[in-house]
Order: structure tokens, then C-alpha cells, then sequence
């Protein structure tokens, strides 16, 4: 049945929901690559040392997640006729075509300052469409099913565009026999986005409405401050957004290194990771049944938790192609499991705005949703840099053979740190304060305050 958006409604139509999500799927597309691929794609195809390669990633990406806050603060505080949040979406469009072309075509002299350069220009166009954007998500409902419905459409375009990236190989090798991820998959990559980014931004600004803000105060970095020292939801939510970034940053900068070089399974990468995305993708309709049974809080944890259990098991796979059906089998259930991290999150911060907005009246969603990616940004930075340059102090060089212990050394790197930080996580997500019952009663009083203040004016 196609869902209809009326005025004084928090529904959307399917249309807009799909409108308001594309633009997730070419984000995706790249983002994925920009963490999980060019780092070392770089240092095995251009000047670039795998130590230089994760120190500067890791600057660059602090300084990126520094602008978070930034733009947060001027998302909030920007007024136009076409909202405070769709100019800075469209404004990303420029930074990101042009960052993503030149950083995803490097030549094989290309340096650490060719690198940084773009990498900073694209993080810009980032900042520009990933913090402004996240805010207008949650202001275009307060309904708690509702804005689930949002994060899993917004969710399940992000799986597809980082599926999208790995069938591309998987393509190629069929066309030409070669699945390897390699400069051609980027410039293809890089070519398609700069078709697709523009044609989704510019159409989720045409179809999809601006979003209701509830914000009676004038807004001041003092009140945002406020905020993070005494909302006790803010201060759990971006604790466990800390620790599984750190954790994730570890696993994004060596899992290619990992299944690719460790587990000498290059040219089946593509395939073990789209079988990842797949999976995600094609569980999501399950996801939508079995969460409204559950607080999302305790959904988010037991994935978590469950996921940092399984990772192990990959260490007891053979190497080689012997290892591709286990190791398939592994990412199947990982899949699953990891699906509902891509939306969860942003539906919990909505719900942790909305309690910060009934106890101080101000809507600070575009700092706050800054605030979680920043954290996210530093975390993935640091946990990333960390990883590389713990892999270089072991001795692992991915252009050569390896020793035992450098090998040990990308296996405890790669399994045991990230289980650590997951684990941590899970158990601070499962004592999360709002649940179910409580969102409904902060939805029962802010739309009580709305009706007063209607009355009033």
C-alpha cells in the first residue's frame, strides 16, 4: 500500500522515503572504499609506506571530525526559505565529485601530500552532506516506529552502495577474468559517482519536505555543552559510539589485509564482502518485524555482543581458496547481524534529542547528530592510524612475505582488539535509559507543549 505524507502528519510517502534514502547508496559507494580499500591500496601501489598511509588518514580524518561540530552548529543556525538543512546538502555536491575523483585515481608516484590533499576535500563534502542531513532525518518524524522506518530506509541504501562498490569487481571478473579490486574498479567507481551523487541530492531536495523543528529557544554552544554534561542518554550513547568506533576502525583498515593477504583469498575479496552487504540488504524486511517486538537499545547490543563472539572463528579456517566457503559462512551470520548497526544508532540519538529537547526546550539535533560522527570519525582515525602503526611495529609489509610473528601480530591486531571494544559497547547499549515506553511518553509531552504554544500564539 503506498504511504501518504499529509500535512500535520509524520508519515512520509514511499516515495519520499526513497527519495530521502538514494543518496545514501552513492555515499556508500564510497565512503566504504575510502576506508576499507585505498588505505592499502595506496601502499602497495604508490610512494606511500603503510605507516605514513594510516598516520595521515588518521590526522586527516580528526580534523574532518573536528568540522562536525562546526557544521553542526551552523546547520542549526542557518535560515533560508528552503530550511536550515538542504542548502548544506547541496553545497556537498561540488566537494565530493571532485575529491572522490582525484583520490580514487592516484598515480604510482603519488605522495602522502597527494593524499592528504584530497582526502581533505572529500572529508569536507562529507562533513557538508553526512551532519546536515542526519539532523533533517530526524526532524522529519518523532514518531518512534516511524523514524525507525526512516534509518532503515536511509540504512538499507547504505548496505546496497557499499554492495554496489563489490559487485562491481565481481562483475569485471566475469567480463575479463580478473575480480581484483584494482585501479580500474576505482576509476570506475569514481566515474558512476559523479553521475549518480548529483541526480540523488538534487532529487531527495525536490521530494522530500524539510522536517518540523521544535526549537522555542535561541541556540547557544553554551546549551549544547549543557547538554553532554547532564543528559545521562547522551552520555551512554556517545560512550558506546566511542568504543565501537575504535573497535571499527581496526576492523575497516586491515580487514582487506586480512582476508586478502593473510588468508590469501585477493581475488575473492570482492565476493566475501558482497556476500556481507548482501546479506545485509536482504535481511532488512526480517529487521523490520522482529524490532518493534524489542527495545532498539537491547536489538543494538545483542548484535553487537553476538558479532564480537563470532569474529574468532575465522582463525580456525584453512588459507587459501580451501578457506572461501567457511569464511562465507562466517560473514553470512555477520551480515545479519551487523545489518541493524546502520540505523539503530541514528534512531537512538533521535530518541536521545527528543529527551534533550522536553528537558531544555532547544533543538540542538545538528550538533548533536556532529557529535556522534565526530566521535565516530576520531574513533575510526585513531583506531585505524593505531592499526597500521602496530602492524608496522610487528613488521607486517604487505608488498612481501611475512614472518610468524608479524603474522600473529595482524591476527591479534585484526580479532582480538575490536572484540575488546565490541563487547564494551554491547554492554553499555544494553543499559541504555529510554526505552520503548519512554519515548512515548517524551512524544505525549512535546506534543503537548506543541499544542500550548499553537494556542498561545
Amino acid at each position: 500500500m503506498t504511504r501518504m505524507h499529509s500535512r500535520g502528519s509524520d508519515r512520509l510517502s514511499t516515495a519520499q522515503l526513497l527519495a530521502f534514502g538514494f543518496p545514501a547508496f552513492t555515499h556508500a559507494m564510497v565512503a566504504g572504499p575510502v576506508y576499507t580499500i585505498l588505505p592499502t591500496f595506496y601502499a602497495a601501489n604508490t610512494a606511500v609506506s603503510l605507516a605514513q598511509i594510516g598516520t595521515i588518514a588518521g590526522i586527516s580524518r580528526i580534523i574532518d571530525a573536528l568540522n562536525d561540530s562546526v557544521m553542526g552548529y551552523m546547520s542549526d543556525k542557518t535560515q533560508t526559505r528552503f530550511g536550515s538543512r538542504k542548502p548544506w546538502v547541496a553545497a556537498s555536491i561540488l566537494f565530493c565529485v571532485i575529491g572522490v575523483y582525484f583520490l580514487f585515481t592516484p598515480g604510482p608516484q603519488a605522495t602522502w601530500l597527494y593524499f592528504f590533499i584530497w582526502a581533505q576535500v572529500l572529508y569536507t563534502g562529507f562533513t557538508m552532506f553526512e551532519v546536515p542531513r542526519a539532523a533533517w532525518g530526524a526532524e522529519l518524524s518523532r514518531d518512534y516506529n516511524e523514524r525507525a522506518t526512516i534509518g532503515m530506509y536511509v540504512g538499507g541504501f547504505n548496505i546496497s552502495g557499499s554492495l554496489a562498490f563489490f559487485l562491481l569487481p565481481i562483475a569485471m571478473g566475469l567480463l575479463i577474468g580478473n575480480s581484483e579490486i584494482d585501479a580500474g574498479t576505482l576509476r570506475t567507481t569514481a566515474i558512476i559517482y559523479a553521475v549518480l551523487m548529483p541526480l540523488g541530492v538534487l532529487l531527495s531536495l525536490k521530494l522530500v519536505p524539510q522536517g518540523r523543528k521544535v526549537d522555542h529557544k535561541q541556540l547557544k554552544m553554551s546549551d549544547f555543552l549543557h547538554t553532554i554534561r547532564q543528559s545521562r542518554p547522551a552520555q551512554i550513547f556517545f560512550g558506546c559510539t566511542l568504543l565501537w568506533g575504535l573497535g571499527q576502525g581496526i576492523v575497516i583498515a586491515c580487514v582487506y589485509i586480512f582476508y586478502g593477504v593473510y588468508m590469501q583469498l585477493g581475488g575473492q575479496f570482492a565476493m566475501i564482502m558482497g556476500a556481507l552487504y548482501l546479506v545485509q540488504v536482504l535481511s532488512l524486511p526480517l529487521w523490520s518485524r522482529i524490532l518493534p517486538r524489542f527495545d532498539r537499545n537491547r536489538v543494538w547490543a545483542a548484535c553487537i555482543g553476538a558479532t564480537a563472539l563470532i569474529a574468532p572463528v575465522v582463525l580456525l579456517l584453512p588459507r587459501g581458496e580451501a578457506a572461501l566457503i567457511p569464511a562465507l559462512g562466517i560473514v553470512l551470520v555477520q551480515g545479519f547481524l551487523t545489518a541493524p548497526t546502520n540505523f539503530l544508532p541514528g534512531a537512538i540519538l533521535g530518541d536521545v534529542i527528543d529527551h534533550d529537547v522536553l528537558k531544555t526546550g532547544s533543538n540542538k539535533a545538528g550538533n548533536l547528530f556532529a557529535v556522534q560522527m565526530l566521535l565516530i570519525k576520531i574513533a575510526m582515525a585513531i583506531g585505524g592510524a593505531l592499526a597500521f602503526n602496530l602492524l608496522d611495529l610487528v613488521g607486517y609489509d604487505v608488498k612481501h612475505e611475512n614472518s610468524a610473528a608479524a603474522e600473529t601480530g595482524l591476527v591479534l591486531i585484526f580479532v582480538g582488539m575490536p572484540m575488546l571494544f565490541f563487547l564494551a559497547t554491547a554492554i553499555m547499549a544494553w543499559n541504555f535509559p529510554i526505552t520503548r515506553r519512554n519515548q512515548q511518553t517524551i512524544q505525549r509531552r512535546l506534543e503537548r507543549r506543541r499544542l500550548r504554544q499553537a494556542a498561545g500564539e
